[in-house]
């Protein structure tokens, strides 16, 4: 745990992973602070990189994305070719999340389709580049939790 973060900004971080669209006077309330000291502490939070953004988390299946599926990527070594695959997955509108890996894969990929045919079309186009030597697609017929903040809720108590 950091030992930077004091009482004050750990309060404000609990409230707003909680809900990131609080008012700074209400920040202020929760946190026993006025609503000048609570905009200073996002402030310097978010200088130091502690929260790295604000925004909206959608639901995938509500705006039509009901195809979610996680890709293991192994990718021959030569550099060239993966610059152009990590070219296309960065680029790739159905990427969420591209991760580099130590260990016998290489990537790990996080994706979202419409339907089978766009998830199966997209795997034909990444099958594509000389670079990719194998893969493993994994899809999720079901997700339990989807709670990324809970691992940080406990550094936030008193």
């Amino acid at each position: 745990m950091d030992p930077k973060l004091k009482k004050k900004d750990k309060c404000i971080l609990r409230a707003l992973v909680g809900n990131g669209r609080l008012s700074y006077s209400e920040l202020g309330r929760r946190c026993g602070i006025s609503r000048q000291v609570a905009f200073e502490h996002v402030k310097k939070l978010s200088v130091e990189g502690v929260i790295k953004d604000f925004s909206v988390c959608l639901d995938a299946d509500k705006l039509g994305f009901s195809f979610e599926a996680y890709v293991l990527l192994i990718a021959k070594p030569e550099e060239y070719l993966r610059k152009e695959l990590s070219e296309f997955l960065s680029r790739s509108k159905n990427v969420k999340k591209i991760q580099l890996l130590f260990g016998r894969f290489d990537f790990f990929l996080e994706l979202l389709f419409r339907d089978k045919d766009e998830m199966t079309e997209f795997i034909r186009r990444m099958h594509s580049f000389g670079a990719v030597e194998r893969t493993e697609t994994f899809i999720v017929y079901q997700t339990m939790k989807d709670m990324p903040e809970d691992p940080f809720l406990d550094c936030f108590s008193e």
